[in-house]
């Protein structure tokens, strides 16, 4: 070859390739904004602390099945609840036979008290799968549940559209969690707290639109249409960069603009909203009243139904956490944050599915993957590669459905800074609200009769829900009631101890008698402590996770050690005392006081003791019992509990000394 014909060569090759780069740019660009089926809009309406059986348990009979015989009721399909309503949970995991049971219960009424909420409350109920955790950790008003009295639109959607009934949280624990585990795939926190840690900006959705040139929008209630002051924005604080990033901010709109994009066709490809915090009264999370709160979701669907948008449109409805809520489902295991229990994910879309119940094990994650693969775009992290995409609920071989229009729902006016008419909210925003309460619609007829739907719609479920649960390093059932039980014994022998000590002179006895409770005690606390209640949290804020028996035999155990080494001190004090200077005794006695005092003090400021118990109201059900007992958790509560039994005694001891007694 050439010098020539090698040049000429070269220069082609050289040619071809800087041409393909632009090329292989341009296409990737492309491939993300065209979409692997006709959505081209996500809208994400994000509720608030539900779980599966609190909403749709008794889904499609309600409670005493009181619509078993409606003619349209006896076609539509049933989902994994709780229809037979033969369930209760024990009080304390393990111990039903002595401290009883509470059974599930119809809440007949929208507004229902807030169950106990995070890590530990909610791993509690879990109880390593066995799910009887719910009295003990997030209180008897998580026994709860309510029918299409109360919501009967929420029912409407999963009789019209498709209702998941294997549809997980992200992580077991609150909210902020699982909003990061659906923007991001992961979490940097393990319960509700401020930045710092945060979440990287990279790591989100938000990013990855951007990124790939995919149009998205955060809607709210904010004091300004576009670009809110960032002390509005809520958990977006914790992404890192987020806050005051113009490239960021430019995406979050007031819930107003949303309806002004509907309307002239712009509205984004990836929509978020979420109805906690802007106004009192309008949030699906307890106490709020929940009637009222459809209502305004309700109002959202029907203007994104009566919009040219509808037609590329699929709604996801679902909610951040199950609030403490009773379920009896345990969720499958992925990697050391859960899944997190069920909760309930209604898809609303002209593709879904009519009268489907989709059993397929759904998660937050699977949200995510649908948009980044509806996009092209890639997965963010593994959890979300290996989730299951929510494609069974759709049908895109059907002609689009018309709209199913639902009311009277709230006429709401997203105008600014409204007074007269208008309920105003903290950040300025106002909502205009003409309607008040629903009406019961419940049933509606189906759009399509069953016998034609093209696909099959089995009105009885299997209970085969697909998946195996399996768990690592589970608790044994049998430890909190070895340690109850252990525990009550310790207390008997050590009041046998005093009893002993205080009728005979046995000392050997009474030695013994002590020492068996502490060992007893000690046996106890440490089951416990080899096997915790609720596995530790991987990340910040770590709290205790030890049963309050383990708590409690450790107490038991030092009181018993105390009461033995007690005689100890005496005689060590009774011979040093004639040595000690009256100002060193003097400066032992007040020091002695003034920790038992602070010691004292402590203990009774701390969240649990004192503080929760005035605050329930003469009409709230009891709070759980470990809302009562919060404060024995914190290791801070014990070593003051410490403090004060060792305070005592040497008050005591002092007290021998300088009356001469011994």
């Amino acid at each position: 070859m050439g010098k020539n014909s090698f040049k000429t060569l070269s220069l082609a090759f050289l040619i071809i390739m800087i041409a393909l780069l632009p090329a292989s740019s341009f296409v990737a660009a492309q491939s993300a904004q065209q979409t692997k089926t006709p959505i081209k809009h996500v809208i994400i309406i994000f509720k608030e602390n539900r779980s599966f059986d609190n909403l749709f348990g008794t889904y499609p009979y309600g409670h005493n099945e009181a619509l078993k015989n409606n003619s349209i009721i006896k076609k539509l399909s049933i989902p994994d609840g709780v229809l037979n309503m033969k369930v209760e949970v024990p009080n304390y995991p393990g111990l039903g036979s002595v401290l009883g049971y509470t059974k599930l219960a119809y809440a007949d009424s929208p507004v229902q008290q807030d169950p106990g909420e995070g890590w530990v409350d909610y791993h509690g109920d879990w109880d390593y799968g066995r799910m009887d955790g719910y009295v003990a950790y997030s209180g008897p008003q998580s026994m709860v549940y309510i029918d299409y009295n109360q919501i009967p639109f929420y029912w409407d959607y999963a009789e019209e559209y498709v209702l998941c009934d294997n549809y997980f949280t992200a992580v077991m624990t609150e909210s902020l969690p699982n909003f990061l585990g659906l923007w991001s795939g992961t979490t940097v926190v393990s319960n509700d707290i401020s930045p710092p840690p945060y979440l990287p900006l990279n790591d989100t959705i938000f990013y990855q639109l951007s990124k790939y040139n995919v149009s998205w929008g955060i809607f709210g209630l904010y004091s300004t249409e576009q670009s809110p002051p960032s002390s509005e924005i809520g958990w977006l604080e914790n992404i890192k960069d987020f806050a005051g990033n113009p490239a960021m901010m430019s995406h979050i709109y007031n819930i107003s603009v949303f309806y002004q994009m509907l309307k002239n066709n712009s509205l984004p490809a990836y929509v978020f909203m979420d109805d906690y915090g802007i106004a009192d009264g309008i949030s699906d999370h307890p106490p709020d009243n929940i009637t009222y709160s459809e209502m305004w979701t309700v109002n959202v669907i029907n203007a994104v139904m009566n919009s040219p948008e509808w037609s590329s449109s699929a709604i996801f409805i679902t909610w951040d956490d199950e609030g403490g809520f009773y379920d009896h489902v345990p969720p499958p295991q992925i990697n050391s944050f859960g899944l997190g229990l069920r909760t309930a994910c209604l898809i609303i879309s002209p593709y879904a599915k009519e009268d489907y119940i989709d059993h397929q094990v759904l998660s937050h994650y699977s949200l995510l993957k649908f948009v980044e693969w509806n996009w092209n775009l890639p997965y963010l992290n593994e959890d979300i590669a290996e989730s299951n995409l929510p494609l069974d609920a759709f049908n895109f071989n059907q002609q689009p459905r018309p709209p199913i229009i639902l009311g009277p729902t709230p006429n709401i006016a997203g105008t600014l800074g409204t007074s007269h008419g208008y309920i105003e909210f903290e950040n300025g925003s106002s909502y205009r609200l003409t309607a008040t309460q629903t009406s019961q619609q419940y049933p509606i007829p189906l759009q399509i009769p069953v016998s034609q739907l093209p696909y099959s719609v089995p009105q009885n479920y299997s209970g085969n829900i697909g998946f195996t649960v399996s768990y690592k390093n589970t608790t044994p059932a049998w430890v909190i009631p070895a340690q109850f039980y252990l525990v009550m014994l310790s207390l008997i022998v050590l009041v046998a101890a005093i009893i002993v000590n205080r009728f005979s002179a046995g000392s050997f006895l009474r030695t013994a008698l002590l020492g068996l409770a502490a060992v007893l005690s000690l046996i106890g606390s440490l089951f416990g402590m080899i096997y915790p209640a609720v596995p530790p949290a991987p990340l910040p804020p770590v709290q205790p996770t030890y049963s309050i028996f383990t708590d409690l035999g450790l107490f038991i155990f030092v009181i018993g050690i105390i009461i033995l080494a007690f005689p100890y001190i005496k005689k060590f004090a009774g011979k040093k005392e004639q040595n000690i200077p009256e100002n060193v005794r003097l400066l032992a006695k007040i020091s002695t006081i003034s920790g038992g005092l602070i010691a004292l003090c402590s203990i009774l400021i701390t969240p649990g003791v004192i503080i929760p118990l005035k605050m329930i109201s003469t009409l709230a059900m009891p709070q759980s019992l470990l809302q009562i007992a919060e404060g024995s958790l914190s290791p801070f509560t014990w070593l003051n509990l410490l403090t004060a039994a060792v305070s005592l005694a040497l008050l005591a001891v002092q007290s021998r000394i300088y009356s001469k007694k011994f």
